[in-house]
């Protein structure tokens, strides 16, 4: 998934143009499998920048959803 998602987001700030769910989905599975896999954090340069959105209330709201089920996931 990150193979494809890599070239897709490429500069760009958002995976679609701007702001979506895709963002919010992303950024929870590369940060879910970046450190179960303990992947090198190199290795998918343009999904690591996503990230530093974490702040938006959306991902807020996932985060702490997924943490009440047990996913531990870096804030």
């Amino acid at each position: 998934m990150f193979a494809l998602a890599e070239p897709r987001l490429g500069p760009a700030e958002w995976t679609v143009g701007r702001y979506s769910i895709a963002d919010i989905h992303l950024f929870r599975l590369y940060w879910r499998f970046v450190t179960t896999l303990n992947l090198p954090l190199e290795t998918y340069p343009n999904c690591r920048r996503i990230p530093p959105h974490a702040g938006a209330a959306a991902v807020q709201r996932t985060l702490e959803a997924e943490a009440a089920i047990g996913y531990n996931l870096p804030a």
